[in-house]
């Protein structure tokens, strides 16, 4: 089974291919090695001020992990930056966030 890591590039990859308005893609760190969460800095996507995650369910035997995209414009990237938005509490108070696209 493929790790968290490579299911996330290949998601990323994917996400790339579908909207080329991505600037950054950015892997947050599940300590669990659970669930794949991305967050995608898109220009695509309007400025809302919040960051609402989207859930989907795991889709083996490409996916077999659940996984998490939050997608932000890059205004709420940079308001992620100065601590102005927070990621969901539930994964902790500074998750690790790795670019990977």
């Amino acid at each position: 089974m493929k790790s968290v890591v490579d299911v996330a590039k290949d998601l990323a990859l994917a996400h790339k291919q579908a909207d080329p308005d991505i600037q950054q893609i950015w892997m947050i760190e599940d300590p669990a090695g659970n669930e794949v969460r991305l967050l995608e800095v898109s220009g695509s996507v309007g400025n809302v001020g919040a960051i609402m995650p989207f859930r989907f369910n795991a889709r083996p035997p490409d996916v077999p992990y659940p996984s998490v995209v939050i997608l932000l414009s890059p205004e709420e990237k940079t308001q992620l930056d100065r601590n102005e938005l927070e990621l969901p509490a539930i994964w902790g108070a500074s998750p690790k966030l790795v670019q990977i696209a």
